[in-house]
């Protein structure tokens, strides 16, 4: 077991592929653009990647401060090797290192809510399920369909003020994100009010949002059902607990804090993850 290094990427790609069932292409991009060897450990048998557990750091903003954070994503192993034992000490050295290189905490996505409680991660922010309505009234919004950073970046920096534990993005990383998800064939919608941005959506075409942000109840409903028109199917996403629709309320991001700099559950928690 040692930290993976940039010979060790092929290898790691294929083990991405293999578990959670992505295409090549988007394997390819996301290891050109998201590995971090450095922050990213595996357990091999002989030359064979058999485990991994990788790191990105990133920043987030908490109480009014950017903090560093260690985002933990690709947390896998081959279905020969589970249930010995190795995510838990791959986790426990990524950790370890995270602590030793001056991260405030580790926060992940986990898939099922105990997971990662024996490693000290505790939720802390938690998101509503919120759905498209073909029969709700809500105001309208003047809308466009092209792809804006600037002008998405007005809606999450707002956000920003009021949500703890959201990722610190400027325009590069905000282009690098929409990249992400364009793999994917991604589209946007963003909605104006009196000529400035309200809110915006990143969907595809079979209707899965990657990622919904408004600052009225008024914008997240007229995004959702504008959606549901655009793609002919209910749409269901992500939003934060206090945005003014009905919802089911689940838990989201995971944290394990280092140097206690923020307390958890965080106000207003919504962790936007983009792996």
């Amino acid at each position: 077991m040692r930290r993976l290094t940039s010979g060790d990427r092929a290898q790691a790609e294929a083990v991405w592929i293999e578990i959670f069932e992505e295409s090549p292409a988007f394997a390819s991009y996301y290891f050109d653009q998201r590995f971090h060897p450095e922050h990213s450990f595996g357990a091999f048998d002989s030359d064979r990647l058999i485990a991994m557990a990788q790191g990105r750091p990133t920043e987030i903003r908490v109480e009014g401060k950017k903090l560093p954070a260690m985002l933990i994503a690709g947390v896998s192993t081959r279905p020969e090797y589970r249930k010995r034992g190795l995510m838990h000490r791959l986790m426990s050295m990524l950790i370890e290192h995270a602590k030793n290189s001056g991260f405030s905490c580790c926060y992940l996505h986990p898939v099922t809510e105990n997971l990662y409680a024996s490693l000290g991660f505790r939720n802390g922010a938690d998101i509503l399920t919120v759905h498209s309505d073909a029969d709700r009234t809500h105001e309208s919004f003047d809308l466009s369909e092209q792809f804006d950073a600037a002008d998405m970046l007005s809606v999450y920096h707002s956000l920003q003020q009021t949500h703890d534990g959201m990722q610190i993005r400027d325009e590069a990383e905000l282009n690098t994100v929409f990249a992400d998800y364009a793999i994917d064939d991604a589209k946007v919608m963003i909605a104006f009010r009196d000529g400035h941005p309200a809110g915006y959506i990143i969907y595809c075409a079979e209707g899965f949002v990657y990622e919904l942000m408004a600052l009225t109840a008024s914008a997240y409903a007229f995004l959702l059902d504008e959606t549901a028109k655009h793609t002919g199917r209910e749409i269901k996403a992500m939003a934060p607990t206090d945005c003014g629709l009905p919802g089911e309320r689940h838990y989201s991001m995971q944290y394990l804090v280092f140097d206690h700099a923020f307390r958890l559950p965080l106000k207003n928690g919504f962790c936007r993850l983009a792996y």
